[in-house]
C-alpha cells in the first residue's frame, strides 16, 4: 500500500490513478475542507484518513503503508508565495509526517520539490545547483528539503526529494494559466498577456507520473534529490499559439503585450534532468503537443 498526500491535487490525484491502474493499494490523506472534485473518478478505491481527526497518525499505522508521497502543500498560487506564516506551516506538517515515517514499516518516501528553490539562475539547473530561493515558498521547500535529508540519510528508509518543473495536464486548478487560456478560447474570448517570453521545460502530467512511477518501483535505494522535468525549453508565446492551432481559433485573441511583466519575473525557468535519466529509465513519452491535445479534450468536455 502506498499513502500519499494531496491525492485531492492536482498532481497528486493524477499519481493516484496512475497507482490504481497498475494495481497498487493506495490511502490518502485529506483534511474535513478538502474537495474531491479532481479525484471523482476514484474516490472510492481509495482508503481515506482525516488528518483533522485526532487519531489519524495511529490509522495510518494500522493501514501500514509501505510508502510515501507528500506531494500536498498549501499556498502555491502566487498570492501566497511569500506568505511566511502559511509556507511555514507547510513545513511544520511535511516534518510531522517525516516523523510518522520513523514510526512505521514505511521503506521509502518521496516529497516533492520546486524549481522555485532555485530561483533565477539563468541557464538550466541541476541537483548540485545551489538554491537561490526568490520567495518563501522556495526558500520553505528548501528547507523541507535539508529536513528530509538530515532526518532519512543514516537510516535504510530510501527518500526522493523531486523538484517539479512546469507541469500541465487534466485536472489543474481553473485559475492556473493554461485552463484559462482554453476556457477562454472555448468562449471566443481574448486574452490580455504579457509577451509571453518567458522559457519553460513543459512535462505533460501522464509523463511526469509515467517518470515517477521509475521511482516508486525501484528496488535499489538511489536516494537523493532528483528533478523531474522535460529536457526542451518552450517559450510561453509559442505554447500558447499552438493551443490556439489545436483548438482552430485565431491567434488574435492571444493579446501578447497588452500587460507588463510582474516585477522579477522569471524569464528562464529550465531544468536540467540527466541525474534522473541515469538512474531512472524513461520508457513511454506523450510529449507537448499531444499532452496539449489530451488537456484540450478534457476541458472541453467539462466546459462545454
Amino acid at each position: 500500500m502506498i499513502l500519499i498526500t494531496g491525492a485531492t491535487g492536482f498532481i497528486g490525484s493524477n499519481i493516484a490513478r496512475e497507482l490504481l491502474d497498475r494495481n497498487y493499494m493506495v490511502c490518502a490523506i485529506y483534511r474535513n475542507s478538502s474537495s474531491f472534485e479532481k479525484c471523482a473518478d476514484i474516490k472510492n478505491k481509495i482508503t481515506w484518513v482525516n488528518s483533522d481527526a485526532p487519531d489519524w497518525k495511529y490509522k495510518i499505522q494500522e493501514l501500514n503503508p509501505k510508502q510515501l508521497i507528500h506531494t500536498a502543500w498549501g499556498g502555491v498560487g502566487a498570492k501566497d508565495r511569500n506568505d511566511w506564516e502559511l509556507q511555514i506551516n507547510n513545513f511544520w506538517f511535511s516534518k510531522e509526517l517525516f516523523d510518522l515515517v520513523k514510526t512505521c514499516d514505511i521503506k521509502k518516501v518521496i516529497a516533492f520539490g520546486s524549481q522555485a528553490e532555485y530561483g533565477s539562475q539563468g541557464f538550466a539547473v541541476n541537483e548540485e545547483t545551489s538554491p537561490k530561493p526568490d520567495d518563501a515558498y522556495g526558500a520553505v521547500k528548501t528547507m523541507t528539503a535539508h529536513y528530509m535529508r538530515n532526518i532519512f540519510e543514516k537510516t535504510e528508509i530510501a527518500w526522493y526529494w523531486v523538484r517539479v518543473f512546469s507541469v500541465f495536464g487534466e485536472f489543474e486548478n481553473s485559475n492556473w494559466l493554461i485552463p484559462t487560456v482554453i476556457s477562454k478560447l472555448l468562449n471566443n474570448r481574448s486574452i490580455q498577456l504579457t509577451k509571453c517570453e518567458q522559457q519553460y521545460n513543459y512535462l505533460y502530467i501522464k509523463d511526469f507520473t509515467s517518470q515517477l512511477l521509475g521511482i516508486i518501483d525501484s528496488i535499489e535505494n538511489k536516494s537523493g534529490v532528483y528533478n523531474i522535468c522535460d529536457s526542451k525549453s518552450v517559450s510561453l508565446q509559442q505554447l500558447l499559439r499552438t493551443i490556439t492551432e489545436f483548438m482552430g481559433v485565431p491567434e488574435q485573441f492571444l493579446e501578447f503585450g497588452a500587460i507588463p511583466y510582474r516585477e522579477g519575473q522569471n524569464m528562464l525557468i529550465a531544468g536540467d534532468n540527466t541525474k534522473f535519466k541515469k538512474n531512472f529509465p524513461i520508457s513511454t513519452k506523450i510529449g507537448l503537443n499531444e499532452g496539449l491535445n489530451r488537456t484540450i479534450k478534457h476541458h472541453k468536455e467539462r466546459l462545454l
